[in-house]
This record gives C-alpha cells, structure tokens and sequence, in this order.
C-alpha cells in the first residue's frame, strides 16, 4: 500500500513539473529571442570615425559612429542585422565613403554598445532609426538622408520610412515580411517526429519583454507608404533564412509603391550578394542612390 501512494505521489509531481514546463518553456523561449546581445568593438583602423550618443524616442540611449566624407553632402544610415552590431555594417559604410556619402552607423537597441534590454524583432528598432536619421542630418548638414538595412534592419528600414518622410530613399537587403514564423516557433516544439504544443504564451511573452506588439511589425503591409520615395530591394536567390525567403522580396516589391527596384542576385545566400557579386552590388546601390539623393 505504501509503495502504491510512493509512486502516485512521484506521479503527481511529474504531472506538475511537465505542466510548469509545458507553461514556462514558451516563456523562456521568447527570452531566448529577444534577449539582448551587447558587444564591444573598436573603431575601424581603415575608416575615420566618430563615437556619438544619442536618446531613441523612447529614451534608450543609442550608440553610433559617424564617418564624415564631406558635410553637405548626402548621408546614408546604416542598420545591421539580427543581434550583431555596427561593426557588421562596416563593408557598406567603406564603399560609400569612398563614393563620398556621408555615414551613420548605429548599435541598435538591445545590441553593440547601445542600451535596452531586448532587442524589438523590428516593433521598436524603428525608434532607433528616425532618430538616427535626425542625427545624421544635423550632423552632416544635409537633408538628404537615405537609410540601408539589412535583415533584421531591413524589415526596421521599411517601416521607419514608411512613417518618417524625412527618410529619402530606402535600401534593404534581404528583408522579412513580419515576424510571423518566428512568433509561430514560440508555440510547439519538436520532440524526435513529434511536435508538442506549449502554452499558448510566446507571443504575450515577447510583447510584454518588448514593450510592443511585435506583430504589428509587418513590413510587408506598410512597404506602400514609402512612395513616392525611392526604394531597392535586394536579395539572393539561395537566401535559406526561413524568415528571408527569395519570395518575400518578390512580395515586397509587389506591394512597393513607384519609384522601386528589385536585383534577386543569383546567389550568395543571407545578406551574402555584396560578397558574391561585390562590384554589380556597389555599381547598383550607388546608382540607386545617386538618382534618388540628386
């Protein structure tokens, strides 16, 4: 009798420790997303740079450098990808300074040497890029100020123009459409051929660690609002992302407004077309941007 009230008692507590899981687990998972991934670098030894300081919107103080390639002219901010830094936007900011465009560089909330805790999935880095383009303009003097993203900072890119129209021209290299399969990963996870589905708390989750609803964050439908301004889209053919298919960008673009471009490079893979093809890459972005900041 003894033993039979031992096991329904280990029972019992396997019951509820496997319940706790099954509701702590999507928590911890959307933790694992948007958790912040600080860094530190020094500045580039082959480019002139200037650490400055700025408040996003909201109030998170924000970390940049500026490259001055001549004051007056016009000015290209630079937004890295998922939890990297400034640094990632390095290879942009050399080609364009020697094309004499100035350049902003910026940590991102939640990543490099910026503040915030969480990163937004791109519900509040758009904070971080309006007032990183104000920045640049009172910097630099110049009006004309373009914002280039990629990945994470792409999708950022488009819907910070799409509501700021001081942005001039956007360029964006392998962008997202929204965040839906990355909020979808948050509710089941694959144990061998099974899926099991967690508590239905991912998503409340990540918005209430974000302080957003990140899935309003939906590129795809503000993308329209950025015409009559200029925008290129770029993209591999081979992206393998799951959240930055080749057919995203073939959607964005459908729902751009004129003036648009779209170059799908035959390959390269993620944000990969610079390495693959660096001179057609610089050759189009500098087109696109010497017509659309004239």
């Amino acid at each position: 009798m003894g033993e039979i009230k031992a096991v329904k008692r280990v029972a019992a507590v396997l019951i509820v420790l496997s319940l706790l899981a099954w509701v702590l687990l999507p928590v911890a998972r959307a933790y694992s997303l948007v958790s912040a991934h600080h860094s530190d670098a020094g500045a580039p030894t082959d480019l002139s740079v200037a650490e400055v300081t700025f408040e996003s919107t909201d109030g998170t103080p924000i970390r940049a450098w500026l490259a001055p390639a001549k004051v007056g002219a016009p000015a290209v901010v630079l937004v890295h990808g998922f939890k990297t830094s400034r640094v990632e936007m390095l290879p942009w900011a050399r080609f364009l300074h020697g094309a004499g465009y100035n350049a902003l560089l910026l940590d991102l909330r939640g990543a490099g040497r910026s503040g915030g805790a969480t990163i937004g999935l791109g519900a509040t880095e758009t904070r971080d890029i309006v007032e990183a383009v104000q920045t640049a303009g009172e910097a630099f003097r110049t009006d004309h100020v373009a914002v280039l993203g990629i990945s994470l900072g792409a999708g950022a890119a488009i819907l910070a123009a799409a509501d700021d129209p001081r942005i001039s021209a956007v360029v964006v290299d392998s962008a997202w459409t929204d965040q839906d399969f990355q909020l979808a990963r948050l509710g089941f996870i694959d144990i061998g051929p099974f899926r099991l589905p967690l508590a239905p708390l991912g998503v409340l989750a990540v918005n209430a660690m974000v302080g957003a609803d990140v899935t309003r964050a939906r590129p795809l439908d503000a993308i329209a609002r950025i015409a009559p301004r200029p925008i290129l889209l770029i993209h591999s053919a081979d992206d393998d992302n799951a959240t930055t298919p080749v057919e995203g960008a073939r959607r964005l673009f459908a729902a751009a407004g004129e003036p648009k471009e779209l170059w799908v490079a035959q390959h390269g893979g993620h944000v990969g077309a610079i390495n693959a093809f660096p001179e057609e890459y610089r050759a189009r972005v500098l087109a696109f941007l010497g017509a659309a900041l004239r």
